[in-house]
């Protein structure tokens, strides 16, 4: 049975409430109403922790505008694998501890934002922003 319907119809039709899973052929058989709004939701990366880089850069203020670079990168970025994220940046490093932890080295190699990639789900969680030093000192994987 092949059942044509204009995307715009069936937009208005979402958009207005009125397309919820009943009984008729699209709810059942052509797709999920919450995968759709899965995917349309989480198209870029989201960055989750920005108050703790604000709080870096406040005590290092020469971190300000390489971390807004990498902000501005990740939330247009759409990384769907590890290959993805290196062609970005080649310089990141993947430490394979219990969560499985992604270090990008900021600002020239004198800092270090240690962060969760979660690329099923789009996002990237700051874990810790440290100087070099700091990050050489390895109290960052307790």
């Amino acid at each position: 049975m092949a059942v044509s319907l204009k995307p715009k119809y069936l937009i208005f039709r979402l958009k207005k409430g009125i397309f919820k899973k009943t009984k008729n052929y699209f709810s059942k058989n052509l797709f999920s109403l919450d995968f759709l709004a899965k995917r349309i939701h989480n198209v870029y990366m989201k960055v989750l922790g920005k108050p703790r880089l604000q709080s870096f850069w406040e005590d290092y203020p020469r971190a300000k505008k390489p971390l807004q670079n990498w902000i501005k990168i990740v939330e247009e970025a759409n990384w769907k694998n590890w290959a993805q994220l290196k062609t970005t940046f080649n310089k990141a490093d993947f430490v394979p501890e219990e969560e499985k932890f992604v270090v990008f080295d900021i600002g020239g190699n004198k800092y270090r934002l240690i962060t969760i990639v979660n690329f099923a789900e789009q996002i990237v969680i700051v874990k810790e922003v440290l100087t070099h030093r700091e990050y050489d000192k390895g109290k960052w994987k307790r």
